[in-house]
């Protein structure tokens, strides 16, 4: 008797540690260089596709913010982002999908704190409840890269964003479409 369940402890046991080896904690992994580290680390996901990811700005919060994604479409799958920061002040990438009628450059700006939350009035930041995938903390700083991979991306629209107070205001936003 104490036998049998022994063994159908064991076996138990063995169905809870092979469930949780086939099963992924996580959506996303990174990895960081910095100019100084002489090049760029990526992790691409087997079978994925790369998109690079610039982020600028010509004097910080008194100049001129983009963000360009390149390809803006991509298939459904792994997509490892490459972020670079080629401005003079910190910046990151979020990757945000879209509800059906959001438009990714007409975003409502009225969040504001870390993590960013709604607010009545002073919101600088966009609401990250359909964040899927980000560069992480810390921001990066001007000079650095970050490496990121999201799996099992599906067909939708998306938008990639800084959401460093201003910065998406500013122009740190852009399209990316998974068909």
């Amino acid at each position: 008797m104490a036998r049998t369940r022994l063994v159908a402890l064991g076996a138990a046991l063995a169905l809870v540690i092979a469930v949780t080896a086939c099963s992924s904690s996580s959506k996303t992994s990174t990895s960081n260089t910095s100019a100084a580290g002489g090049g760029l680390t990526t992790s691409s996901a087997a079978g994925g596709t790369t998109v690079q990811v610039v982020v600028k700005d010509t004097n910080g919060l008194n100049g001129m913010m983009s963000m360009t994604v390149t390809p803006s479409t991509v298939p459904a799958g792994n997509v490892t982002f490459v972020v670079k920061n080629e401005g003079t002040i910190d910046h990151e990438a979020v990757v945000l999908k879209l509800d059906p009628g959001q438009v990714w450059d007409k975003l409502p700006t009225d969040y504001a704190g870390d993590p960013p939350a709604k607010v009545a009035s002073g919101g600088d930041k966009v609401s990250e409840a359909n964040n899927i995938g980000e560069t992480g903390d810390p921001n990066l700083k001007p000079g650095e890269s970050r490496t990121f991979t999201i799996k099992n991306m599906t067909a939708g629209n998306y938008a990639v964003v800084c959401n460093i107070a201003k910065h998406y205001a500013m122009g740190m936003r852009a399209p990316l479409t998974v068909s």
